[in-house]
């Protein structure tokens, strides 16, 4: 994870240092289509033994100007845990928000950092081997609403529609009713970092 962050550093200052010139992120009237890799991890109080997991997914973004995209991102991922082998808790979220872009401060049409919050729903399953566990008859899975945070630097590559990302986000799932599936008498949280790769359209 250390030398993650270390690359992650060292990438958005060379492209601080040798972008000449901002763009949006999707550019007023303009569609990005985005495939998103990122590592997570469970932080806070359910997050007893848990080990870092994968979560690929991706997003459309709109631009309506001023800096600001309007997207909705789904995808899928997981954490581990380090108590028992093969025990996995799987996350699908479906969410719908908004980036803003920093690009315009920078007076750059290539590199443009840029912050984002949006909300929606997470799926959760507790799966071992992949099999979602059973407890008292009833599966352990459940579909809360939650939020996310994000924060990124996103390079547009001169002279084409491709920008490449990097991103740090945090989501938090609130619990909402007590039924007896521990899932749904939980609130979870997640940090990540990773990156993605976009590509763009005008309309």
């Amino acid at each position: 994870m250390k030398i993650l962050i270390t690359l992650m550093i060292a990438f958005a200052l060379m492209l601080f240092i040798f972008s000449p010139s901002s763009a949006q992120v999707a550019g007023e009237k303009q569609l990005n289509a985005r495939i998103i890799s990122d590592g997570q991890i469970l932080v806070g109080a359910n997050s007893t033994s848990s080990q870092a997991g994968p979560y690929f997914g991706g997003s459309i973004g709109y631009g309506i100007g001023y800096g600001v995209t309007l997207y909705v991102e789904s995808g899928y991922g997981w954490t581990n845990y380090h108590s028992v082998d093969g025990l996995r808790l799987v996350q699908v979220p479906v969410l719908g928000g908004l980036t803003y872009n920093f690009g315009d401060l920078w007076k750059s049409s290539n590199f443009q950092p840029y912050v984002g919050a949006s909300a929606g729903v997470f799926n959760y399953l507790l799966q071992q081997n992949w099999n979602t566990i059973t407890v008292n008859g009833s599966e352990q899975k459940t579909t809360n609403f939650g939020v996310e945070g994000t924060a990124g630097i996103n390079y547009l590559i001169p002279n084409s529609n491709v920008g490449i990302d990097i991103r740090a986000k945090f989501d938090h799932v609130f619990s909402n009713r007590d039924n007896g599936n521990a899932l749904e008498q939980q609130e979870w949280s997640n940090v990540g970092i990773g990156g993605g790769v976009s590509y763009y359209f005008s309309l």
